[in-house]
């Protein structure tokens, strides 16, 4: 297992053959998983390609292979990553033929955007993604934001907890 990952965000363009060049470093981490090329098939949602390297469908294969083909409902559901992908081979320029129906699928045109997710990676076409990226970063931030709150209410809660209680005060009921 390699712990190289596909990070960070790339600029790309699909040539008039429907090539687009894998990032330089993206083909070190399908190189350190002995991938013969990369995996890459349409996205759950269908606005974008995932590709990946042979880690991945190792770790899909494997959960298959706990499943029973014939009767497990969720079989097909998992088989997603295997029925679909396409082993594309990578030229001597780190370039990939993409097939035209996953070109089509993904809705690309000449530019294309490469977003690294770690033991996986997107390609989109750039307008599409755009809306999809300020989604993730509005997410992210209210994560943060709950995150923040919970980690505050939890050091109140501790705090109070510690605190020594305060003496009780003296009650003037029953005096003269």
């Amino acid at each position: 297992m390699s712990n190289q990952r596909f990070i960070t965000t790339f600029a790309g363009t699909l040539d008039a053959k429907g090539r687009v060049c894998i990032p330089a470093p993206w083909r070190q981490v399908l190189t350190a998983q002995e991938t013969t090329g990369v995996y890459v098939c349409p996205s759950l949602d269908g606005d974008s390609l995932i590709g990946f390297g042979g880690e991945l469908m190792s770790a899909e294969l494997k959960r298959l292979e706990t499943m029973d083909p014939v009767y497990s409902e969720d079989y097909e559901t998992y088989a997603h990553l295997v029925s679909y992908s396409s082993q594309l081979p990578i030229d001597e320029n780190g370039r990939v033929r993409l097939p035209d129906e996953l070109i089509q699928a993904a809705g690309l045109k000449d530019k294309v955007v490469f977003v690294g997710m770690g033991i996986k990676f997107e390609i989109w076409n750039p307008d599409t993604f755009a809306p999809v990226k300020a989604r993730r970063l509005a997410n992210a931030r209210a994560e943060r934001a709950a995150r923040s709150a919970q980690e505050l209410a939890a050091r109140a809660a501790m705090q109070a907890a510690a605190a020594p209680a305060a003496p009780a005060a003296p009650t003037t009921e029953g005096t003269p």
